[in-house]
């Protein structure tokens, strides 16, 4: 009988440590799928993250003047003869560097830009020389006048004030430099990780007492956007 009961007690025994056996091992392949899961899910995460700053990247665009339409002459047929309009140029956080005043004929206004773009995998990834569009603002003028006789803004060649307090001021001093170079020879341009230079104009018919942004997209070219100025409230008494 006390055989008996010890061979029942050890199969009991047995079964209750094959048991716990069983669990603790489903419980292990559980515990390693479910950290299996939360890593492949953290890559997931972190591929959207930089998935989404890449695209960020892409689609933002810097401020680099304002342009306000002061005032308009008109000739005797009512058409619009000269336009006098202010242009202040901004640095990369939107503070003013300069401003100056141009008078031009006729209410169609050019802003002449020399622009550097790179790569876009450069810009995506947020290279630290080419992660965006470069402008060199050059000058302005009107579809009345030639380009040549237009006012300048920036001197060609040199590094514009909104880039050359900046640490990559000589990188930019190089580009501006050989900017024909980089305009016309594929393997100079290669060299230097620019996509395309080239001459970009932006322009606009305006009218006196409108205000448009300038602005460079970090992957594309510049673009002049008209601001919404809010009218001005008129106090009447009572």
């Amino acid at each position: 009988m006390s055989a008996l009961i010890r061979c029942i007690s050890t199969v009991i025994i047995a079964s209750i440590i094959l048991g716990v056996g069983i669990w603790w091992f489903r419980y292990d392949a559980q515990l390693k799928q479910i950290e299996a899961l939360e890593k492949s899910n953290q890559a997931l995460q972190q591929e959207l993250d930089l998935r989404t700053e890449m695209i960020q990247r892409l689609s933002r665009n810097e401020r680099c003047g304002v342009v306000q339409i002061l005032s308009q002459t008109y000739n005797e047929s009512d058409e619009v003869e000269t336009t006098t309009f202010r242009f202040i140029e901004l640095d990369e956080d939107g503070s003013e560097l300069a401003r100056q005043e141009f008078t031009v004929p006729s209410d169609v206004i050019y802003v002449d830009t020399w622009t550097v773009k790179f790569d876009e995998n450069a810009v995506a990834t947020g290279h630290p020389l080419h992660g965006r569009t470069l402008i060199l603002l050059r000058r302005v003028f009107s579809d009345q006048m030639a380009p040549l006789d237009g006012p300048s803004i920036d001197t060609p060649g040199s590094v514009p004030p909104a880039y050359s307090v900046s640490e990559l001021g000589s990188f930019q001093q190089d580009i501006w430099s050989h900017f024909w170079d980089l305009a016309t020879e594929p393997r100079i341009a290669a060299a230097m990780g620019v996509r395309v230079a080239q001459g970009e104009a932006a322009y606009k018919q305006v009218r006196a007492g409108q205000e448009y942004q300038l602005s460079v997209d970090a992957d594309g070219g510049i673009n002049l956007v008209p601001v919404l100025i809010e009218p001005a409230l008129t106090h009447v008494d009572q």
